[in-house]
C-alpha cells in the first residue's frame, strides 16, 4: 500500500479543506510544525480512512475528530496497491459516508461493497493484506505504540509476521489438505461398501445362468407350438356353435316381429287422424291469436284513457303553481349581476368588506381609493427606511469599534514583540554564558583528573615537562548544577522563541485584516448616509398627506358606502350567495314552466291516441266474428264435433317422425330377419350340431397349455434379468477396484503433504527464517547507531540484546528509552525493507527521535538518508529541527485562526 493522495476537510484543526499529494519521486521526507499543529492528525487521517479508527480514539468517539466549526469531517485517501488505484472517502458529521471507489477505463467507479460500512471495511482489509493492529505495528508507528512490535509477546508478534508474511495461507492449506483426505477417505470407504455388496458377481456364476436360460427357451418354443394348435381347434368349435345360436336367436325375432303387426296398424291410423287435424289448426290458432290482438287492444284503451286522466289533473296543478311575474323580475335581477360583481371586486381590492359599516359613510371615488392606497404605501415605505437608517447606523457603530479593537491589539503587540526580543537577547546572553562556564567547568575538572597523576621531579603527562613543583588542587563546582541551568535557559529561549514567532504570526494576520476591516468601515459609513437621505425624502413627502390614521379612516368611510350598497342589492347575502340564490330561483321556475308546456303537449297527444284505440277495438271485433263461422264448417269437414277433439289428435313434429319412423324400421327389421335366415340356414346346411362339452373340453387342454407356458416365460425372464444384473454387477465391480486402487495411491501422497503440514512446522520454519532474516538487518542498523555495541537476537520467540561492552545477552524490555526507541526504529527499518517489495509501500515513524542525545541524532539521521528506499515512502513525524533539515523533503504542519494548513519545503 503506497499513498498517492490525502485530503482533510473540518478533520481534527483542519477547519479548511487541506490536500497533500505525495508525488511518485517522493521517497524520505519529515513532517513537521509546532505541538498542537495536527503532525499527528496526518496520520489519524489515514488510519481512519483505512479502518474508521485512530491510534489516539480508537474506533468510538470519531465524532470528536471535527473541528468545532466544521459541519463534518471529512477525509478522502487515494493510495495504490500494485498496479491498481483505490480511493476511500469517510464523512463524519450529520450525515455519516463512507465510500470505496477504483480507478478502471480512465474513470472512477464506486465498489459494490460501497452499500454497506461492514462490507467496505472488510473489502479495505482484504485489499491492504492486513487488519488495524497490523497496520500500526509495521506501517504507520503512532505515538505511544512505536515500539509494540518490539516488547510485544510472540504471540502477537507471530501473528503480525504471519499476516504481513501471508502466512496465514499455509493454515487454510493445512485445512484444505486434511479435508482432501477426509474426503478421500471417504471415497475409499463408499467404494469398499460398494464392492462388498457386490461379492455375488462373479463368472462361473454366470455361466450357469447362461446354461438354465438355454433350456427354459426350448421348452418354450415346444410348448408354444402346442398351445397354437389347441387354440385353433377351440376356434372352429366356437364358431359352429355361435352359428347354430344365432340361427335360433332369429327364429326367435321372426315370431316376435309377426306378434307387432296389429300395434303397427293402430299407429298408422293415428298417424292419418293427426294429420287431418294439423291441416284444420291455422285456422284455430288465427281466431286465438284475433282473441289476443282484442284483448290486448281493450286493455290499451283502459290504461290511455286512465293516464288521460291522472295528467289532466296534473297539468292543472302546474298550472296554478307557475307564477309568471316572478319569473320575469328574476331574470331582470339576473342582468344586474356583473355590475354587483364589479362593486364586490372593487371593495376587496381596496381592502373592504361586506361587513364593513360606519356611521358616517363618504361616496365611493376609484380615483380618491387610489390616492389612499398610494399613501398608505408610502408610510409603509418610510417605516421600512427609518429601520433600514437605525440599522446600518449600528452596523457601522460596530465597524468603528472592531477597527478601534484591532488597533489596539496592533499596538500591544508590537509592543510586546519588543518585549520579547529584549527578553530573549537577555536569556540568550545568559545562556552563552552557562555554556561557557559549563564548558570552562568540564575543561577544569578535566585537567584536575591527572592531579593525581602529577609528582615532582617527573615529566608531565600533558606537556611532557619535568614538574617542578605541585600545584595544589582547586575547590570544583557542581557540574549537574551547571548542565540543568543550560538546559533550562535552552527551554527558556526555545519557549520565548515561539512565543516570539506566535506573536509576529498574530501581528501579520492582524495586520492583513487591518485595511479589510477599514474598507468595511468606509462602506457601511456610506450606506448609512444614503439610507438617512432615503428616510428624509420619504419623511418630506409624508408630510402633506397628514397622518396615517386620517388616511385610513376616510378609506374606511368610502369603501363602507360602497358595502352598503352592495348589500342592499343582495339583500344582505355575499355576492356569490345571492347570485346562487337566484340562479337557484329562476331554474325553479323556469324547470316549473317547462315541465308545463310538457304535460300540456302530452294531454294533447293522449286524447288523440284514446280515440284511434277505440276504432281499433271496433274493427278487432267485427273481424272475430267472421272467423268463428268459418272455423265451425272446418270441424265438421274434418270429422271433429269440437275444437278440444282436433286439438288432442294433433301431434308434435317430433311425435310424429318417431311413429312413422317405427312403421319404417318394422318394414325393415322384417326383410332382414328373412335374408338372415336364409342365410344361416345355407352354411349349416350338412353341419351336425355341437354339444357344448366339447368346447368346454378344449378350452380347458388350451388353458392348462397357456398356464404352463407362462410358468417357464416368467422363470426365464427372471433368469434372464438376474444375467443382466450380474453381467452390470461384474462391470462395475471391474470399474470399482480400479478406482480403489486409484484412490488409494491418492490417499498416500495426500498422507504425506499432511504429514509435512502437521502442526506449525512448517509455518514456524518459515518464521524462523523470516525473523532471522529480519532481525539480521536490524541488527546491521543497530550496531551502526550504538557505534557496534548493540545486536539483536531471536531466543524461543523472545527478542533479546546482546550488549558487546558488558558481553551479556539481556530481553529488549530492560532497555532504556532512548534505547527501546533505537532497536524499535531498526526492527522498524527492517521490516519495511524486507516487505517493500510485497504489499508494504509506505512506512510512518511518529514518536522518539527527541529521547536521542545528539550524537545518536547524528547516526540516526546518516542512517535515514543512506536507507535503500526501494520504492518506498518514508515519512518521519518529529519536532526535531536537527533531523528535519537533513531529509530531503519536508511537510510543514503551521497553525492560524482559520485552522492548520499543510505546505511541501524543500
Amino acid at each position: 500500500m503506497r499513498p498517492i493522495r490525502l485530503l482533510l476537510d473540518g478533520f481534527g484543526p483542519y477547519a479548511k479543506a487541506q490536500e497533500v499529494i505525495f508525488g511518485p519521486d517522493l521517497r524520505l521526507f519529515a513532517v513537521t510544525g509546532p505541538t498542537g499543529a495536527g503532525k499527528s492528525t496526518l496520520l489519524d487521517a489515514i488510519t481512519y480512512a483505512l479502518y474508521k479508527a485512530t491510534p489516539r480514539i480508537g474506533s468510538t468517539g470519531l465524532k470528536e475528530l471535527k473541528h468545532p466549526q466544521a459541519e463534518s469531517a471529512k477525509v478522502e485517501l487515494t493510495f495504490a496497491v500494485g498496479e491498481q488505484l483505490w480511493r476511500v472517502v469517510r464523512v463524519v458529521g450529520k450525515e455519516n459516508q463512507n465510500r470505496l471507489e477504483f480507478h478502471q477505463n480512465d474513470a472512477w467507479r464506486t465498489h459494490p461493497a460501497s452499500e454497506k460500512v461492514r462490507e467496505l471495511d472488510a473489502k479495505l482489509t482484504e485489499i491492504l493484506g492486513m487488519d488495524y493492529e497490523t497496520f500500526t505495528r509495521a506501517i504507520l508507528l503512532p505515538q505511544g505504540q512505536f515500539d509494540l512490535f518490539l516488547r510485544g509477546s510472540p504471540k502477537e508478534r507471530r501473528e503480525t509476521l504471519i499476516k504481513l508474511y501471508g502466512l496465514e495461507t499455509l493454515k487454510a492449506m493445512r485445512e484444505r489438505v486434511t479435508g482432501r483426505l477426509e474426503d478421500l477417505k471417504k471415497q475409499k470407504a463408499r467404494l469398499e461398501g460398494e464392492l462388498a455388496a457386490l461379492a455375488e458377481a462373479d463368472e462361473e456364476r454366470l455361466g450357469a445362468l447362461r446354461d438354465e436360460i438355454a433350456t427354459l427357451e426350448q421348452s418354450e418354443h415346444a410348448l408354444t407350438q402346442k398351445l397354437q394348435e389347441a387354440e385353433r381347434t377351440l376356434k372352429k368349435l366356437e364358431e359352429l356353435v355361435g352359428l347354430w345360436g344365432e340361427l335360433e336367436s332369429w327364429c326367435r325375432r321372426q315370431q316376435t316381429w309377426e306378434n307387432q303387426q296389429a300395434r303397427i296398424a293402430e299407429v298408422a291410423a293415428r298417424l292419418a287422424r293427426a294429420e287431418r287435424a294439423e291441416r284444420i289448426w291455422p285456422q284455430v290458432e288465427a281466431i286465438q291469436q284475433a282473441e289476443t290482438e282484442l284483448q290486448q287492444a281493450q286493455q290499451a284503451l283502459g290504461q290511455d284513457q286512465s293516464e288521460l286522466e291522472k295528467l289532466e289533473a296534473k297539468f292543472g296543478d302546474l298550472r296554478a303553481r307557475y307564477q309568471s311575474e316572478k319569473h320575469q323580475a328574476l331574470e331582470q335581477q339576473m342582468h344586474q349581476l356583473p355590475l354587483l360583481r364589479s362593486k364586490e371586486a372593487s371593495l376587496k381590492r381596496y381592502g373592504g368588506s361586506l361587513g364593513l359599516r360606519h356611521p358616517n359613510p363618504l361616496p365611493f371615488e376609484e380615483d380618491r381609493l387610489d390616492q389612499l392606497r398610494d399613501a398608505e404605501r408610502l408610510f409603509a415605505e418610510l417605516e421600512k427606511a427609518r429601520i433600514g437608517a437605525q440599522r446600518a447606523q449600528e452596523r457601522l457603530q460596530d465597524a468603528v469599534q472592531e477597527v478601534q479593537k484591532a488597533q489596539a491589539l496592533s499596538d500591544e503587540l508590537k509592543k510586546n514583540l519588543g518585549a520579547l526580543a529584549d527578553t530573549g537577547k537577555q536569556h540568550r546572553a545568559r545562556l552563552e554564558e552557562a555554556k561557557q562556564a559549563l564548558e570552562q567547568e568540564k575543561l577544569q575538572q578535566g585537567l584536575e583528573a591527572y592531579h593525581a597523576h602529577l609528582k615532582v621531579g617527573e615529566p608531565c603527562p600533558l606537556c611532557g615537562h619535568p614538574v617542578q613543583t605541585l600545584p595544589p588542587p582547586k575547590p570544583q563546582a557542581d557540574l549537574q548544577a551547571l548542565e540543568a541551568q543550560v538546559e533550562h535557559l535552552e527551554t527558556t529561549v526555545s519557549e520565548l522563541r515561539a512565543q516570539y514567532a506566535a506573536a509576529q504570526q498574530r501581528l501579520k494576520d492582524l495586520d492583513d485584516r487591518l485595511p479589510r476591516l477599514q474598507e468595511q468601515q468606509e462602506k457601511l459609513q456610506g450606506e448609512a448616509e444614503e439610507a438617512r437621505k432615503a428616510h428624509a425624502e420619504l419623511e418630506a413627502q409624508a408630510k402633506a398627506l397628514g397622518s396615517l390614521e386620517q388616511v385610513r379612516e376616510e378609506r374606511t368611510q368610502r369603501l363602507a358606502a360602497l358595502a352598503e350598497e352592495v348589500r342592499a342589492m343582495t339583500r344582505g347575502k355575499e355576492v356569490a350567495a345571492y347570485a346562487k340564490w337566484l340562479e337557484q330561483e329562476l331554474k325553479t321556475l323556469q324547470d316549473l314552466k317547462q315541465e308545463t308546456d310538457r304535460l300540456e303537449a302530452q294531454v294533447a297527444a293522449l286524447k288523440g291516441k284514446t280515440q284511434s284505440q277505440a276504432e281499433v277495438v271496433r274493427v278487432l271485433q267485427n273481424n272475430l266474428a267472421r272467423q268463428r263461422e268459418s272455423l265451425l264448417a272446418l270441424l265438421h269437414e274434418a270429422q271433429f264435433d269440437r275444437i278440444e277433439a282436433a286439438q288432442g289428435a294433433r301431434l308434435r313434429p317430433e311425435e310424429v317422425e318417431a311413429l312413422q319412423k317405427r312403421i319404417n324400421e318394422h318394414a325393415l327389421e322384417g326383410a332382414q330377419i328373412a335374408s338372415n335366415l336364409e342365410a344361416l340356414q345355407e352354411k349349416l346346411k350338412g353341419q351336425p350340431p355341437i354339444a357344448p362339452a366339447q368346447v368346454t373340453e378344449q378350452r380347458s387342454r388350451k388353458d392348462s397349455l397357456h398356464q404352463e407356458l407362462d410358468s417357464i416365460k416368467k422363470s426365464l425372464g427372471g433368469k434372464r434379468t438376474d444375467l443382466q444384473r450380474l453381467d452390470e454387477y461384474l462391470k462395475r465391480k471391474r470399474q470399482l477396484l480400479q478406482e480403489k486402487a486409484e484412490l488409494e495411491k491418492q490417499i498416500d501422497l495426500w498422507e504425506q503433504l499432511a504429514s509435512d503440514l502437521k502442526g506449525d512446522r512448517f509455518q514456524d520454519f518459515l518464521l524462523e527464517r523470516y525473523q532471522s532474516g529480519l532481525l539480521g538487518r536490524a541488527s546491521q542498523l543497530i550496531a551502526s547507531l550504538s557505534q557496534n555495541r548493540y545486536s539483536l537476537q531471536l531466543e524461543d520467540g523472545e527478542y533479546f540484546v546482546f550488549d558487546r561492552w558488558t558481553d551479556a545477552l539481556r530481553p529488549v524490555r530492560t532497555l532504556s528509552g532512548g534505547e527501546s526507541f533505537m532497536a524499535s526504529l531498526c526492527l522498524a527499518l527492517s521490516l519495511s525493507e524486507h516487505l517493500s517489495r510485497g504489499r508494504i509501500g509506505a512506512l510512518f515513524l511518529d514518536e522518539g527521535f527527541g529521547t536521542l542525545d545528539a550524537e545518536t541524532l547524528e547516526q540516526v539521521a546518516g542512517v535515514l538518508e543512506a536507507l535503500p528506499t526501494q520504492g518506498r515512502l518514508v515519512g518521519i513525524v518529529t519536532h526535531v529541527e536537527a533531523l528535519a533539515e537533513r531529509l530531503p523533503a519536508r511537510l510543514e504542519v503551521y497553525k492560524s485562526p482559520a485552522g492548520s494548513q499543510v505546505r511541501w519545503r524543500d
